[in-house]
C-alpha cells in the first residue's frame, strides 16, 4: 500500500491552498467535510463521480494540507483540517465555503 502523505501547513503555499479550492468537485468535498467529519471515497461526492477521481482530488487536498487521510482496513477515512489550516491561513477556508455558490 503506498503510503499517504501530509504535508506540514508551513509548507503548503498561498497558491497550493487555493488550487485546491478552484476546483467545484474538490470544494463541494470540502464543504461536505464541514457537515460529516469523516468521510471515505465512495460518501465524499454525492453526485457518481468515479472513485478513481473522487480519489485523485482528495490527493489534491490531502497535499494542500486541507484533508488528512486514515487507513481503517480496506476504507480510507478523510477528514478536514480546518483548525490546521485556519491557523495557516486565517478566513481563507470560511470565506470560500460562504461564498461557495
Amino acid at each position: 500500500m503506498d503510503r499517504l502523505v501530509h504535508p506540514d501547513l508551513k509548507d503548503v503555499s498561498l497558491a497550493a491552498a487555493l488550487h485546491a479550492l478552484a476546483d467545484p468537485v474538490r470544494l463541494d468535498i470540502i464543504a461536505r467535510l464541514t457537515e460529516c467529519p469523516c468521510l471515505n471515497a465512495s460518501t465524499a461526492c454525492a453526485d457518481g463521480t468515479p472513485k478513481s477521481t473522487i480519489s485523485n482530488h482528495l490527493n489534491v487536498l490531502r497535499a494542500a494540507g486541507l484533508v488528512e487521510t486514515r487507513v481503517d482496513g480496506r476504507e480510507r477515512i478523510n477528514r478536514l483540517r480546518c483548525a490546521d489550516f485556519d491557523a495557516r491561513f486565517p478566513g481563507l477556508l470560511a470565506t470560500v465555503l460562504a461564498n461557495k455558490g
